[in-house]
């Protein structure tokens, strides 16, 4: 039944509310009648000193009794009280108008008797003596010369009072139902706000998991919680289209380098076989067979690569080591090829600060990448110049070489996967796109960075940063 976050808002508050405003409802009605009774009470126990002046004042002869019962006539009318004044031993000698009757008898219930004793009393409930009516009774003992010598007992019957708590409880009960209505409209319409951003969220993730990316949840706008996680989650499906975008192209660079060697082989071995390919011309093409199969296992080398540090727990392991000396003892890997091509190379080492620490291994990647891309595009009898120096904090490495250099349009593309420079104008097709790639992705790893200078015909020039370890 309360599938739903929507039902599950609405039925709590609904239940929140019917519970708060029925202990309200009850509190106020308690209260107001409360306030009732003792507004009732006072008015008898004000009014009954008023009396006690009179009934004294006619006692001592100061009125006559025509005058006290004008008195007390007005006071019933004004009250609806029914007035007895009883002397010393309980019987009633004096009445309001009605009320005469009860001229001459004698009061015996016991907790009327005890105003005779000094004592105030109020009371609710049926007074037997009067009836079935219930009453608020108040007996105010009457002092004469520091003795009670008579007293005033006062009836004035409930229903007075209950009509005008029932009219209250009405108003309250009234007043209360509307603003249940009114809350559950405005709850209802609040819920549904609420819980729109989360159904539509829900809906968008079923649209995720189906492989549509393109979907954004658009219900909701607000700057509090929802609408943060709301905007989280748009950016979390941008950072997935991405991913797919990103996968797709993958898939599709990958597939493309590996399909033109493979092919590329297939048909030499394919001319073997079939006698296409000369006895004399076999090395030739054994040869190229041999460099595309590297190719590929320097593709796929690549791409585990990658794999490791797609992931965002791609490990590095910070160590102290001499920057120089792995410089030094990479260089010497391309010794043959520096010959080959008659290479000019300058080092230019400084000494004060090349302990860094970092992940070694790492950093000898990114260095055999950076000379693979340098040799790749340095012409014969070229020139490499290595340098590295301290400064603002940090050892610097720079790799320069006089190749073919890089457009300035090219410069932010050539740290994507797969992309390769010469591509466009059909020169060197050596290497699988993915060397600058990983080089960057190790730098950002290290939180460290790399920057390209280039002019096309000049040369390149790559410059990469690391941490001195402290000393």
């Amino acid at each position: 039944m309360f599938n739903t976050v929507f039902k599950k808002l609405l039925s709590t508050y609904f239940v929140i509310i019917v519970i708060t405003f029925l202990i309200l409802g009850l509190l106020f009605s308690q209260l107001f009648g409360s306030y009732f009774f003792n507004r009732n009470e006072r008015l008898l126990l004000e009014e009954g000193e008023k009396i006690n002046e009179l009934v004294i004042d006619y006692l001592n002869g100061y009125i006559t009794r025509e005058r006290l019962n004008l008195e007390l006539q007005s006071v019933e009318r004004f009250l609806n009280t029914r007035i007895w004044i009883i002397d010393k031993r309980g019987i009633i000698y004096g009445v309001s108008s009605d009320e005469e009757k009860w001229i001459g008898k004698q009061i015996t219930k016991k907790d009327m008797l005890e105003v005779l004793k000094g004592r105030t009393i109020v009371k609710k409930g049926i007074y037997e003596e009067k009836g079935k009516t219930p009453m608020v009774t108040v007996g105010v003992p009457i002092f004469i010369n520091g003795r009670v010598d008579n007293a005033i007992i006062m009836h004035s019957p409930l229903y007075e009072i209950t009509k005008a708590i029932r009219e209250v409880h009405k108003i309250i009960w009234t007043a209360m139902l509307v603003s249940f209505f009114i809350s559950f409209i405005i709850l209802y319409v609040v819920s549904r706000k609420l819980s729109a951003p989360i159904r539509e969220m829900g809906q968008v993730a079923q649209k995720l998991a189906e492989g549509d990316f393109h979907q954004r949840v658009t219900s909701y706008e607000q700057e509090d919680e929802i609408g943060k996680v709301t905007k989280t989650f748009n950016v979390m499906a941008e950072q997935l289209e991405k991913i797919e975008e990103n996968r797709r192209s993958f898939i599709s660079a990958v597939a493309h380098e590996l399909r033109s060697p493979l092919t590329l082989i297939k048909g030499f071995i394919q001319g073997m076989v079939d006698g296409t390919v000369e006895d004399h011309e076999q090395e030739k093409y054994l040869n190229i067979i041999l460099r595309e199969t590297k190719r590929l296992t320097q593709l796929i080398g690549n791409l585990l690569d990658i794999q490791k540090m797609e992931s965002v727990e791609y490990p590095i392991y910070p160590q102290g080591f001499d920057i120089n000396e792995l410089i030094v003892r990479t260089l010497i890997k391309y010794e043959e090829e520096i010959n080959q091509k008659e290479i000019a190379v300058n080092i230019d080492l400084q000494k004060e600060q090349g302990i860094v620490f970092a992940d070694k291994d790492a950093y000898e990647q990114v260095i055999i990448n950076l000379l693979d891309n340098a040799m790749k595009f340095i012409k014969h009898s070229g020139k490499l110049n290595i340098k590295s120096y301290y400064l603002n904090k940090k050892v610097w490495v720079e790799i320069q070489d006089n190749g073919i250099g890089i457009s300035k349009e090219e410069q932010q593309k050539i740290w994507d996967q797969f992309y390769k420079v010469d591509e466009s104008r059909n020169r060197n097709k050596k290497g699988t796109g993915l060397g600058l790639y990983i080089v960057k992705r190790i730098i950002d790893r290290h939180e460290e960075s790399i920057k390209v200078e280039s002019e096309l015909g000049v040369g390149t020039t790559f410059t990469f940063s690391l941490s001195p370890k402290e000393k």
